[in-house]
């Protein structure tokens, strides 16, 4: 059999290490990983070997010619523009002829079964074989469902933490037939994962997923490629380290003087120099030509041809080649010194800091952000519901926002608003001066709350659109798409990786972006939610409502509703219905008119009741949306779509029916509804099912995944919800979902009295604390 190793990454997240390089020349114990692919191909019986190459391809064919000094004959395809995962492997199917043949990335470290795998495919006669294998953290990789036979059933890509129902993640070793090959287009961009296996899967062809013993790891960032290390010296992964073993755990190619205290496992490669009293280990990987100084400590690290000075302590740290790292010097976990760069006499790099090539941190800094081409204080994650957290000046910073505006500027035309405090705008200009330096139009509008900025991203169709929100101290960052939806995770990854290597984007002056100033945004929007809510033309019938609220979508929805011909007060008053937006505007709050108020899940429940009597039927809701919905669309004939398990036709109605996202919105269609027919807001309750909500919140110590997966297995009733979990029972249902900002899930009961929610919510919470305390004594 012939194979395919893709070689063409650039690995932006192992940076700097991979700085200079494709990312399957970075060095693994003085070989490129690449070679550790090629010996591993060649135990397999495997010499005959294609290699696609896009990124710096002569780092490749330089290094390793046509292949006959390794055993192997390799053939080289090199991409003059991107063609994606299987359209690099389409370029290669002229040499690679009418035999099934293997395809593997040259970036990733493993030493998995390939024989095995081999022998499955033929087996099975599949069109497609992907090699599989159980992950512990399977967050960010594509996870791939198969039935007991190992048939593929579903693809989940880059899952939130609340689909991760399997740890079985793709690893990028497939095993194909020319048949499935014929499916891939000649010279245009097409990807395994996203194009030809769902295309596959579609057209109902035999695919399967096989996990065979052993190790693989993606080699993505810098904790990633020193946890390979560390398993690679402890024999959890079998490579060859090109040294021969002087010890139990010791490998090493230079003379180890007896004042030098070793702490298995560890590599030292030729040429290095250990100095008198220095302690190196456990999990050290001393790259041939380093220097490491008289009572120097290095643990759990790896040095390539770099230079530690006396006394220095280097713990989780990667050091480039002819990088240096002064006397007294103190490198922190997730530390990297990339290559030719110097740190100071008895300087500090605090956890995860990073110093880019040619750079100096000067004697006795303390570094607490990057040295790149920009810093910040600390990566900004995506919290719950897509939207960034913090206090402004320590979390959310000006560099932080600087870098934030940049990266979404390479989207060409961005929108910007802000709104409740000076902080927020402080912020917000921040994220303009980056938008600008990368040459991108800003639309800044005053829209007065986060669901307006998203209502005008979707109008305006913008790539982008970042809303900067103050309430005190705090603020939140919502980012939206063209539709005017969140990012999705890809995207919010792919920012994250952007600030996290804190790289900044900058076109010449004549190119610089251009600022675009678009009032009266909140009367658009208020006019387009009266628009687009009303059931029919023609007059309503008077209706007088409440709008106490006093947030900028407070006052949005005053307007909107004044404009849909309503008798608006700005208090409480007698016997009259009110409506209140809350967070950002995405949800409505109600009180009815003898005063009972509705929580939004009940407002949710009201819009669909308005959809099956009054619209077509349909509606998307979220996944935790309460099952009421359901029941409520058996009795009218309706059908519900839940976002993540419905596929593209829940995404497009969502996007489409704004009143079941936004609060405005909502509150007109409720309000059309009230006018059309003279009805009153209890009266238009009193036509859904009752329920009740309780929620609670379970912090867990084992992993989301896994507790997860637990409750799947062990819980009856339980199945997927698109998102998380949903657990039916005689009297109610559970929701259970992980949350994405902090180890933990959130539970909500659901039923008809309160009690039995309570209940509910209570017992499946036990269980979770239960499977969690179970797990943690297992790790």
């Amino acid at each position: 059999m012939k194979a395919v190793i893709m070689a063409g990454g650039e690995g932006t997240r192992l940076r700097p290490l991979s700085l200079g390089r494709p990312k399957p020349m970075t060095p693994l114990f003085d070989k490129p990983v690449m070679e550790h692919i090629i010996t591993l191909l060649k135990s397999h019986g495997i010499t005959d070997i294609c290699v696609t190459l896009q990124y710096m391809p002569r780092a490749v064919t330089d290094y390793f010619g046509d292949g006959a000094e390794l055993g192997v004959r390799l053939t080289y395809f090199v991409e003059e523009e991107p063609l994606g995962t299987a359209g690099s492997v389409k370029n290669c199917m002229s040499h690679l002829g009418e035999e099934d043949f293997l395809v593997i990335s040259g970036d990733a470290v493993c030493d998995l079964d390939l024989s095995a795998a081999m022998g499955f495919h033929a087996a099975r006669r599949s069109a497609a074989t992907l090699v599989l294998y159980h992950h512990p953290t399977p967050l960010e990789y594509g996870l791939v469902l198969t039935d007991e036979e190992g048939r593929i059933r579903r693809f989940i890509e880059k899952p939130s933490w609340g689909q991760v129902l399997t740890n079985m993640v793709n690893t990028g070793i497939y095993l194909l037939t020319p048949r499935a090959m014929e499916l891939v287009p000649e010279g245009w961009p097409f990807d395994f994962g996203k194009d030809l296996f769902p295309l596959l899967l579609e057209r109902g062809e035999a695919m399967f997923g096989c996990a065979v013993d052993g190790y693989w790891c993606d080699m993505g960032d810098g904790p990633a490629y020193l946890r390979c290390v560390a398993d690679a010296l402890s024999g959890k992964v079998k490579l060859d380290l090109g040294a021969p073993r002087v010890a139990s755990g010791v490998w090493a190619e230079s003379p180890i003087p007896p004042t030098v205290e070793i702490v298995p496992p560890c590599y030292i490669g030729r040429g290095v120099t250990l100095g008198d009293g220095s302690l190196i280990g456990p999990d050290a990987a001393i790259g041939a030509g380093s220097c490491v100084g008289r009572r120097a400590l290095v643990q759990n690290s790896a040095l390539h041809a770099a230079r530690v000075g006396d006394r220095a302590t280097l713990y989780g740290a990667i050091l480039c080649r002819d990088s240096s790292a002064g006397a007294g010097s103190v490198l922190n976990e997730g530390t990297a010194l990339g290559e030719e760069a110097v740190l100071g006499r008895d300087a500090i790099l605090m956890e995860g800091v990073k110093v880019w090539p040619n750079r100096a941190v000067e004697a006795g800094a303390r570094l607490t952000a990057s040295l790149t081409e920009g810093g910040l204080k600390g990566p900004l994650k995506f919290g719950d519901g897509g939207v960034i957290r913090g206090i402004i000046g320590e979390d959310l910073t000006p560099e932080a926002l600087l870098l934030l505006g940049n990266a979404l500027g390479t989207e060409g035309r961005v929108g910007l608003g802000h709104c409740g405090g000076e902080g927020a705008g402080m912020l917000a200009q921040a994220a303009l001066s980056g938008m600008a330096a990368a040459g991108c139009r800003v639309y800044s509008h005053d829209g007065p709350c986060a669901a307006s900025a998203a209502w005008l991203a979707g109008s305006y169709a913008l790539p982008a659109s970042l809303f900067v929100e103050q309430d005190g101290e705090r603020a939140y960052l919502h980012l939206f798409d063209r539709r005017g939806l969140p990012l999705g995770r890809a995207r919010e990854r792919k920012l994250e990786g952007a600030m996290l290597r804190g790289e900044m984007h900058r076109v010449p002056a004549r190119q610089v972006g251009q600022l675009e100033r678009v009032g009266g945004v909140q009367a658009a929007y208020a006019d387009d939610a009266r628009h687009r809510a009303r059931l029919k033309a023609g007059p309503m019938r008077p209706l007088t409502v409440c709008v106490p609220g006093e947030s900028g979508g407070d006052d949005a929805l005053a307007e909107a509703l004044e404009r849909l011909g309503c008798d608006v007060k700005r208090s409480f008053a007698p016997a009259v219905p009110a409506f209140r937006a809350l967070h950002g505007g995405f949800q409505l709050m109600a009180w009815d008119e003898e005063g009972r108020e509705l929580e939004p899940e009940r407002m949710l429940t009201l819009v669909s009741l308005v959809e099956f009597q009054n619209g077509d039927g349909r509606v998307a809701v979220p996944a935790g949306a309460p099952v009421s919905i359901d029941l409520l669309a058996h009795g009218h004939g309706g059908v519900v779509l839940r976002l993540g398990r419905d596929g593209k036709e829940a995404d497009e109605r969502y996007e489409n029916m704004p009143w079941l996202r936004d609060a405005v919105f909502a509150a007109c269609r409720i309000c059309a509804r009230m006018g059309a027919t003279g009805e009153a807001l209890r009266t238009l309750d009193g036509k859904a099912p009752l329920f009740n909500l309780r929620r609670t919140e379970v912090p867990l110590a084992a992993s989301r995944g896994d507790v997860m997966q637990a409750i799947a297995r062990e819980v009856p009733g339980a199945e997927s919800a698109g998102e998380g979990l949903r657990i039916s029972s005689g009297d109610g249902w559970v929701y259970i979902a992980p949350l994405t900002r902090r180890p933990a899930l959130r539970v909500v009961g659901e039923s008809f009295d309160a009690e039995t929610a309570r209940e509910l919510c209570g017992a499946v919470a036990e269980k979770a604390r239960e499977l969690d305390g179970r797990m943690k004594k297992e790790i």
